[in-house]
C-alpha cells in the first residue's frame, strides 16, 4: 500500500517491494518533477508512479543489494542519472544517463525542492542520507535514513569499529536536526529524530560492550 507525506511544496509516497524496503518518491507540487530514492527489487508501484512524474534523479542510500535490484528497471523506465555515495559506488556497474554528486553537504534541487546529502559511514562505507528541509516556518522537514536510522535502532553493522562510525555518524549528523524531522527509513515505519534522541539517550546512559555489532537497538541489553 502507498503511503504519502505531504508538504506545501513537494508530495512524498512511499511504496514497499523486494525484501520488504521502502522506495520513495519526491514530487514538487507545481512542477511534477520527482526524484527516486532507492530502488529495490520488483517496484512495480513505484514505477506506475514515475510513469506519471518527471524524475529528473534517482538516489541511492547505500550499495547493499536489496536497495539496487530494481535500479535497472527504474532506469530504463525514467532515464534519470543517478546518485550514490562513492565509497559505495562499486556497485553500479554503470550509470548511462549519468551521475549525480551526492558528497557530503552537497545539494539536489529540482522544481521547488532542494535535497541536502549527508554522508553517514557505518552501515556501509558510503551510505547516504538525504534531508527534506522544512520550506517554510512551521513545516515538517524529513530524511531519508536509508539503513543508517530506524525506529529504535542503527542499522545493522558489520564489526565493532564499523558499529562506531555507525553510532557517531548517526550522533553528529542524524540526531543534531530538528527534533520534529520525521525519519523515513530503507525498511519498515517512519519515527522522528526527537523519539530517536530519546532512545539514543538511554543507549548512552548505560554501559556497553566494547565489542559490540550487529543487530542492535538502543534500548536492548547491550551490556
Amino acid at each position: 500500500m502507498t503511503k504519502v507525506y505531504e508538504g506545501e511544496l513537494w508530495n512524498i509516497q512511499s511504496f514497499v517491494s523486494g525484501f520488504e524496503n521502502n522506495a520513495y518518491l519526491l514530487t514538487c507540487n507545481r512542477t511534477g518533477q520527482g526524484i527516486v530514492i532507492d530502488t529495490p527489487d520488483q517496484p512495480f508501484e513505484l514505477l506506475e508512479a514515475a510513469a506519471i512524474t518527471d524524475v529528473q534523479a534517482v538516489l541511492i542510500t547505500h550499495n547493499h543489494m536489496d536497495h539496487l535490484q530494481g535500479i535497472e528497471d527504474v532506469i530504463r523506465q525514467v532515464q534519470a542519472p543517478v546518485g550514490i555515495g562513492a565509497e559505495d559506488a562499486h556497485a553500479l556497474t554503470s550509470r548511462p544517463f549519468g551521475e549525480v554528486d551526492v558528497a557530503d553537504g552537497s545539494m539536489v534541487s529540482i522544481g521547488d525542492i532542494t535535497l541536502r546529502s549527508i554522508a553517514t559511514p557505518g552501515h556501509t562505507p558510503g551510505s547516504t542520507c538525504y534531508m527534506l528541509p522544512s520550506e517554510q516556518p512551521g513545516a515538517v522537514p524529513h530524511v531519508f535514513s536509508g539503513d543508517t536510522l530506524f525506529p529504535g535502532g542503527p542499522g545493522k553493522s558489520g564489526s565493532p569499529q564499523a558499529f562506531d562510525q555507525l553510532v557517531s555518524s548517526i550522533e553528529a549528523s542524524l540526531l543534531t536536526l530538528p527534533e520534529r524531522t520525521v525519519v523515513l527509513p530503507g525498511h519498515g515505519q517512519s519515527t522522528t529524530i526527537k523519539e530517536s534522541q530519546t532512545e539514543f539517550s538511554e543507549f548512552r546512559s548505560r554501559p556497553r560492550r566494547k565489542d559490540l555489532f550487529g543487530d542492535v537497538t538502543w534500548t536492548g541489553d547491550n551490556s
